[in-house]
């Protein structure tokens, strides 16, 4: 197999959740949001999310190809059997904090930006030490992945989300500050972006 096939393999994946990235953030943009929202409702939004995001995972997973899912499972090799650990600890890891923002961040408070109320800034629970949590658990995951099965288009395939979920991050920021204003970059100051912040309160 080529050096050009290869790389034109890895192209079509990062091209693949690039175009994931442009849904997501595109739904996700307050314009839209606001317009769909105000127009069919909160369900309705969630719904036209949900669908799109999905259809728009499955060019990124097929552009993968296939593979023995379970190969660590029948390999003796100890080294598998390290990242394997490595993966279940991400893995736990992730969701643990995914867990831990869904406590204090309901659906109905990411899907409610219409026009007519003011929205709640969330601070609470795991979000007095960061600010994306649901952030840092997605790329915990996808380093799970990796960790996991450590092959080169699984490798391309996870760093191009964990990009795009560091991008959509920093467009979130935007979002909020324009939404919340002085009171979120009073809230910068006190939690880290997807780490607790070092700095003493």
């Amino acid at each position: 197999m080529g050096r050009s096939y290869l790389l034109n393999e890895y192209l079509v994946i990062v091209f693949c959740v690039t175009l994931f990235g442009l849904q997501h953030s595109g739904l996700s943009a307050l314009r839209i949001k606001s317009r769909i929202i105000d127009k069919w409702g909160v369900s309705a939004y969630a719904n036209i999310y949900k669908v799109t995001s999905i259809i728009a995972l499955v060019p990124p997973f097929l552009s993968l190809n296939f593979w023995d899912w379970f190969y660590f499972i029948r390999s003796l090799d100890p080294l598998n059997l390290v990242y394997f650990l490595i993966a279940v600890t991400l893995i736990v890891a992730g969701a643990t904090i995914a867990v831990a923002a869904s406590r204090v961040l309901s659906v109905s408070t990411v899907a409610d930006m219409r026009t007519d109320r003011k929205p709640e800034l969330v601070t609470g629970g795991i979000y007095r030490r960061v600010r994306h949590p649901l952030y840092l658990a997605t790329i915990l995951l996808f380093l799970a992945l990796i960790a996991l099965y450590p092959f080169p288009r699984i490798i391309v395939f996870s760093l191009s989300f964990c990009v795009y979920v560091l991008i959509g991050a920093r467009l979130e920021e935007r979002k909020l500050i324009v939404r919340y204003g002085q009171e979120y970059l009073d809230y910068k100051k006190k939690a880290g972006f997807m780490l607790p912040s070092l700095r003493k309160r």
